[in-house]
């Protein structure tokens, strides 16, 4: 949590020294790019490595095997990324940079190889070791951007002109993604003693296996990808060249503060996907995993009301330029985005029904049902509506999934969910949130009161209600 809100605290730092919004906007479409080429070149293996570990007398070799098939791809990924970059930049409508394919397609292959390495850590129970290799490669890309984009600056204009050597001050754009480069490929050799474990070599048979589980995941991913990031390459492909940027810009700023609640979402996550897979043998597992779901809920629904209810000072801390405020639609696109992002993490929690039941193929066809609305909404309304319908589109598209995951996992593998409980609580903070977002002029106040109350709720939900569910079932 820590080391993704650091990282999220580069947004201050774009918005205020990119010389305009829609540079922002370039920096926005080229992340989302590379967002759908990662998930294609890790073939899915993150979540095979979990599931065949668990099930394997040698964790080891799954490792290995996952990782040897990675490093080939990645090898593969680098050498078409450099013959081809003219090529792959004039269909991004980049045409004038080449080079952001090369870095790029380094990145990628870098994060792919490495994302493995973090699984590994995860599944060996290594949190410290966890975290301070991901602190560190948070810290230097922190640091990199920081040293080219106040530091460099600085230097120049106390007139050390040595620094023209190596930087260009129109050119900050490409600072952020060698930032990015930087930290990738720093993160390898951090991870020395890890890669020990490729002794254990390749097993071809098993890869196999893992192959075939694994690539409905990249489905999975893709749609995952489609539903999370596609809407600003579309913004960049549907609207006219000249507003195109500006309008990413926009979004991709506002989008950002929604992420205060995907940093507690992506958090649980990294957490929460081992457990599951080590509890599924449990008797009890059904249990925990709707208990999880009740709490995940309830810090959710807190963090969208605080968000809400801090907006007035939040949003100008985050997003230091006043360019992206003269347009009011900004604004109105947080709490969408913010409920949005509550239902990708309750599919997260349904999602494991598949991945324990081994109907991946079925938990493609759900992502893929939601990429559908993602993509039909888009491309229906953003011409008319801009963002706005990209936002609107993300929460049609998550909330469906979590219908559709609900429905296929109770079919697949039954959990006792509480269903009218969460949705009870759901609705708390979606009331609480448009109050505080409603009576924005007395912010303290307002957080005084939505906060508390909705405290207040949860207890009860936990306490009085179950109480009384207890007494019921004893009579």
């Amino acid at each position: 949590m820590v080391g993704r809100f650091l990282n999220f605290l580069l947004v201050p730092l774009y918005t205020a020294k990119l010389a305009n919004v829609a540079d922002y906007g370039e920096v926005n479409v080229m992340f989302s790019y590379a967002s759908f080429l990662a998930v294609v070149f890790t073939f899915g293996m993150e979540t095979g490595f979990f599931n065949f570990a668990r099930n394997s007398d040698s964790p080891k070799t799954v490792f290995s095997t996952a990782t040897i098939a990675l490093i080939c791809s990645g090898f593969l990924l680098l050498l078409f990324g450099n013959l081809f970059a003219d090529g792959i930049m004039n269909l991004a409508g980049y045409a004038s940079k080449p080079q952001y394919a090369v870095w790029f397609t380094a990145i990628i292959a870098a994060d792919a190889i490495t994302s493995l390495g973090f699984a590994w850590l995860r599944f060996t129970e290594k949190p410290w070791r966890f975290a301070i290799i991901r602190l560190c490669n948070i810290g230097i890309n922190i640091g990199a951007n920081l040293f080219f984009l106040l530091v460099c600056p600085w230097l120049l204009s106390h007139g050390y002109t040595w620094v023209n050597s190596f930087y260009q001050p129109e050119k900050m754009v490409q600072y952020i993604f060698l930032s990015n480069l930087i930290a990738s490929l720093c993160t390898i050799p951090l991870m020395a003693g890890i890669w020990t474990n490729l002794k254990a070599g390749f097993n071809d048979k098993l890869f196999r296996k893992m192959l075939v589980y694994s690539l409905p995941m990249v489905i999975v991913g893709l749609a995952g990808m489609v539903n999370e990031t596609l809407d600003r390459v579309l913004l960049k492909q549907l609207l006219p060249a000249a507003v195109a940027d500006f309008e990413v810009g926009i979004y991709g700023a506002f989008y950002k503060l929604s992420m205060v609640l995907t940093l507690f979402v992506q958090a649980f996550r990294f957490a929460a996907e081992p457990f599951f897979f080590k509890q599924a043998d449990s008797d009890s597992a059904p249990q925990q995993y709707a208990k999880v779901m009740d709490w995940f809920i309830y810090v959710c629904g807190f963090i969208y009301i605080a968000t809400l209810a801090s907006l007035p000072w939040l949003a100008p801390l985050l997003i230091r330029n006043a360019a992206y405020f003269n347009d009011a639609r900004g604004l109105s696109i947080v709490a969408v985005l913010l409920l949005a992002n509550m239902m990708l993490g309750i599919y997260y929690n349904l999602s494991i029904w598949y991945k324990l039941s081994n109907k991946t193929m079925l938990g493609a066809f759900t992502a893929l049902f939601g990429a559908a609305i993602t993509l039909s909404g888009n491309f229906l309304f953003v011409k008319t509506h801009s963002f706005e319908a990209s936002a609107w589109t993300t929460l049609a598209a998550y909330a469906s999934m979590v219908i559709l995951g609900f429905v296929l996992g109770q079919k697949y593998y039954p959990v006792p969910y509480k269903v009218w409980k969460n949705i009870l609580a759901i609705a708390t903070a979606m009331v609480l949130g448009f109050y505080a977002q409603q009576n924005q002029a007395v912010v303290p106040l307002v957080s005084l009161i939505t906060l508390p109350a909705y405290v207040l709720m949860v207890w009860y939900l936990e306490n009085t209600l179950s109480k009384r569910k207890r007494n019921r079932a004893g009579a």
